[in-house]
């Protein structure tokens, strides 16, 4: 087996609208509504700039199955830069963007070539007339695809590179929907040297070689929760040495969250300064890119009334936004959470022989996982909200939990910070 050298994306989630930026200036805007195309153009890019031999992309190209006409046109001349030089292009297509939403009006470059919905698709590829691996794919012909297609990937058929292509949750992750859901060892057991995998937005190989089983992530990410770097992975493939699978940031916008501890500031002042402060330090880290951050503002400081007070972190959000204004690459600071603490100590409130030391130590009580009570607040919880039209939309699509019980600690944490900010101040 010769060396065979590809690119792995998946995810483009092309056209895509960015969740929670409404407020975002004109400039910044036409730059998140260009970011994932202007990220496609980085994977051809990088596919031309190393001489690959083809590009794989493992499903959700689009957003949607009711993708526009305009993002079908601007990936086909994106794509039209990699056929144009003899690069192939195939294509698993995944839940967002099934078989039966591709336009049968638009004609695809002889040199893309789509995988089948209705069986595992053997495509070969070759490079001056020779073969020099074997792909097989299966693409999702409509949108909810719960069967375990990985189940229908026959042994590769021959001695050439054999590269499976698949859109699926590997592994049971709760974090996205469990479609085409299958495991490592039944993909380990199938015999390939490659699975170029999609569907998780997270960069992970979950599998080194023999085979290697490796999801890229998302090309760009569109939300506060898609943190980090996002691309796509350049492979080579040599009978001779283990798999070389090298991850290509081609994000253009990348997110991030922090916490920053805020107990040293002694002014709202000192609070803004420490907020832009951390804004560069996230840009000199960033490669380049643009930066959507969300800060999480911790620390116990005698200005925790003043921030919490209502509409304060609105205004103070607002200045540090106009700080950061015409700065090239840009920041923009999409929250402010208040997740600070009064200067007193709960230790001291805790030793106290009155009513206040009496409700630490009920919290503490609460929040003991032995005690149990929070599991009975929760099904309390869980009895007052299911009478409401809109509980179904609490639930967890994967989980099937409304409330969590992390979640109800930390509402029961946050209700005693509350409360003893209140008590320790007046008393």
């Amino acid at each position: 087996m010769g060396t065979v050298r590809f690119i792995h994306c998946a995810d483009l989630h092309l056209d895509t609208p960015f969740r929670g930026l409404s407020q975002v200036d004109e400039a910044r805007g036409k730059a998140l509504n260009a970011a994932t195309f202007q990220s496609l153009a980085n994977i051809v890019d990088a596919a031309i700039r190393n001489e690959v031999d083809f590009v794989v992309i493992a499903g959700d190209v689009y957003d949607s199955a009711d993708r526009s006409v305009s993002a079908q046109f601007r990936f086909k001349r994106a794509i039209q830069c990699l056929t144009d030089r003899g690069i192939d292009v195939f294509i698993a297509c995944g839940n967002h963007d099934p078989l039966n939403g591709w336009s049968a009006t638009i004609e695809w470059p002889k040199h893309v070539h789509t995988f089948a919905g209705d069986r595992v698709d053997i495509r070969q590829v070759t490079r001056n007339g020779n073969p020099i691996a074997t792909l097989y794919g299966i693409s999702y012909e409509k949108e909810a695809t719960r069967e375990n297609l990985a189940a229908r990937f026959p042994q590769p058929e021959t001695d050439l590179p054999s590269i499976a292509v698949l859109h699926a949750n590997v592994g049971g992750d709760t974090a996205h929907l469990p479609y085409a859901p299958t495991t490592v060892e039944e993909l380990a057991s199938k015999g390939y040297d490659y699975w170029a995998l999609g569907h998780v937005h997270t960069h992970r190989i979950l599998r080194a070689g023999a085979p290697a089983i490796v999801y890229p992530g998302c090309s760009q990410s569109r939300h506060p929760n898609e943190t980090g770097a996002k691309g796509c992975c350049l492979v080579t493939l040599n009978e001779a040495y283990p798999p070389d699978i090298r991850f290509i940031a081609t994000d253009i916008v990348r997110y991030d969250q922090t916490v920053l501890d805020i107990s040293d500031c002694d002014s709202q002042d000192a609070v803004r300064q420490a907020i832009v402060g951390e804004c560069h330090a996230i840009i000199r880290r960033s490669e380049g890119r643009h930066i959507v951050v969300r800060i999480t503002l911790t620390g116990r400081t005698g200005l925790h009334r003043e921030l919490t007070r209502s509409g304060s972190l609105d205004a103070l959000l607002q200045v540090v936004r106009e700080d950061l204004e015409g700065e090239q690459p840009w920041a923009w600071v999409e929250r402010l959470i208040p997740d600070t603490r009064g200067s007193y100590s709960l230790e001291e409130q805790r030793g106290r022989e009155d009513f206040v030391g009496d409700l630490v130590s009920a919290y503490d009580t609460l929040l003991d996982p032995n005690s149990g009570l929070l599991q009975e607040r929760s099904a309390e919880l869980e009895a007052v909200l299911s009478s409401w039209q809109g509980y179904r939309f609490l639930k967890d699509p994967i989980s099937g939990e409304t409330i969590t019980q992390e979640e109800m600690a930390a509402l029961a944490d946050q209700a005693r910070r509350m409360t003893l900010d209140q008590l320790v101040e007046d008393i």
